[in-house]
């Protein structure tokens, strides 16, 4: 690679850093940092059993797969994770207190793809929710945690979709 070219490829980096120096530089002064995502955690005393759930029943696919710990990708800024309880910070309890919710347009097509699966536990076919916002099915993952998906009803705008 001639001088040039490096000197060009070191003022494009450091252009870069400045850009994203700035925009973390915004960010804090407005008061608000900035968040790449979030991933919550379900723990499990059969990690492979919920893995092996999340993977063939849902089709989810990992995005980090360890002996403790299996990520999946729900959307490119969301995940879910599972964590080997064997082992984990946390334990399984029975009344789990939390339920991973799946937004999703397609609200029949995931019905169509779950309802017949052998072994699975269905909570409720689709139904409106009680407040008449969403259409929603739930169903159970080998944990016992419920997996919910939803559709928000049309007369609900995309912009007031998650209010303040």
């Amino acid at each position: 690679m001639s001088a040039y070219m490096k000197s060009v490829g070191v003022f494009l980096t450091c252009l870069a850093v400045s850009v994203l120096v700035s925009i973390t530089t915004v960010a804090a002064d407005e008061g608000h940092p900035s968040i790449a995502g979030g991933v919550p955690f379900f723990y499990y005393s059969d990690l492979q059993a919920a893995a092996d759930w999340y993977r063939n029943v849902l089709g989810l696919k990992p995005v980090t797969e360890e002996d403790w710990v299996v990520i999946f990708e729900l959307t490119a800024d969301s995940y879910i994770g599972l964590v080997n309880a064997t082992g984990g910070a946390l334990k399984p309890i029975e009344d789990k207190g939390a339920l991973l919710s799946i937004d999703t347009a397609e609200l029949e097509a995931w019905w169509d793809k779950v309802k017949d699966v052998e072994g699975i536990k269905i909570k409720n076919g689709i139904i409106t929710g009680a407040d008449g916002m969403i259409e929603q099915f739930s169903l159970y993952d080998p944990g016992g945690y419920i997996v919910e998906f939803f559709r928000w009803k049309e007369h609900r705008p995309e912009a007031q979709r998650y209010p303040k």
